[in-house]
């Protein structure tokens, strides 16, 4: 099933990227020739793909195969003239869900700024980091068992983000 929903997700992806590659644009100011490769689509596509599509297919392929007609013929007009359809219908939603979805992120990425903040916090949170992890870390080597490992790590990290969060806050609208 994982291997079906990659292989969906990079089919998809891949059809929308040659789709954009196919449909050349011209320049008004140099009239040099190109494609603009519009990246939503190819993300919404590829998760149209891996996440949606592959599942029903797999499962209603396999479910056909077993308790379908007989007919290879009569399998296809009951794929084609009853499932099909309405599978259509569902992709065209869950394109325009998706693409409005990965438009308003990016929109709010560049508002929020980031990239700028990210920047801006992780100078001061690596030199704090450098204070707590090594001590947390080796005090967990030195006295507990390895199986005691990722527990005690995981409960030092509890500590850590309670620091990140209270150090620095987010920005609400």
């Amino acid at each position: 099933m994982i291997t079906s929903a990659i292989v969906s997700a990079f089919g998809s992806a891949l059809g929308s990227y040659l789709s954009n590659t196919s449909s050349r644009k011209v320049d008004k100011q140099t009239g040099s020739v190109f494609s603009k490769i519009n990246w939503t689509d190819v993300l919404s596509y590829a998760i149209h793909g891996g996440l949606i599509n592959a599942p029903i297919s797999h499962y209603w392929f396999e479910w056909l195969s077993v308790n379908g007609p007989s007919s290879n013929t009569a399998s296809v007009l009951v794929d084609q003239l009853v499932v099909q359809p309405p599978l259509l219908v569902l992709m065209f939603v869950c394109l325009d869900i998706f693409r409005a979805n990965i438009r308003a992120t990016i929109n709010q990425f560049r508002e929020a700024r980031v990239i700028s903040n990210a920047l801006e916090n992780a100078g001061p949170a690596i030199v704090a980091s450098w204070r707590f992890w090594p001590f947390a870390v080796y005090l967990t080597f030195k006295y507990l068992k390895k199986k005691h490992y990722t527990v005690a790590l995981n409960l030092c990290s509890v500590a850590w983000t309670v620091y990140l969060s209270r150090r620095s806050p987010a920005v609400s609208k």
